[in-house]
């Protein structure tokens, strides 16, 4: 047996109670298909993870950043700029820019405000 951790995309209703995730103890992985047919039936051990793939992922990060999938704009260059100046931590960076940590990272590798896993130069 292993743990599953099932995230729902909306408020499911088990028994009376509304849940948005479950998690539980399980031997195998069964998804069925429309007609009642097993399209797959494996291990729970042998999975690493499910999801619904890359749109899924671009919807969670624009929804976690709402600079995600836009261009940098100069003030936006600037003000990391500036910030990498005064050595501002990542995670106050991501929230003020609103793009994720791996955008920040690959900007300013582009501007040599970093080399690679290096300290922010500045």
């Amino acid at each position: 047996m292993a743990r599953v951790r099932v995230i729902f995309a909306e408020e499911q209703n088990f028994a009376g109670a509304l849940v948005t995730e479950v998690t539980v103890d399980a031997a195998r992985l069964v998804l069925v298909g429309a007609q009642g047919e097993a399209l797959l039936d494996v291990p729970v051990a042998g999975v690493r993870n499910v999801d619904r793939g890359r749109q899924a992922r671009t919807e969670r990060l624009k929804a976690e950043h709402v600079n995600h999938g836009r261009p940098w704009d100069e003030s936006e260059r600037t003000r990391l700029r500036e910030m990498c100046a005064s050595k501002t931590p990542m995670r106050e960076m991501i929230n003020q820019i609103g793009r994720s940590s791996g955008s920040i990272r690959g900007e300013m590798r582009r501007l040599g405000l970093v080399v690679d896993g290096a300290e922010p130069v500045g």
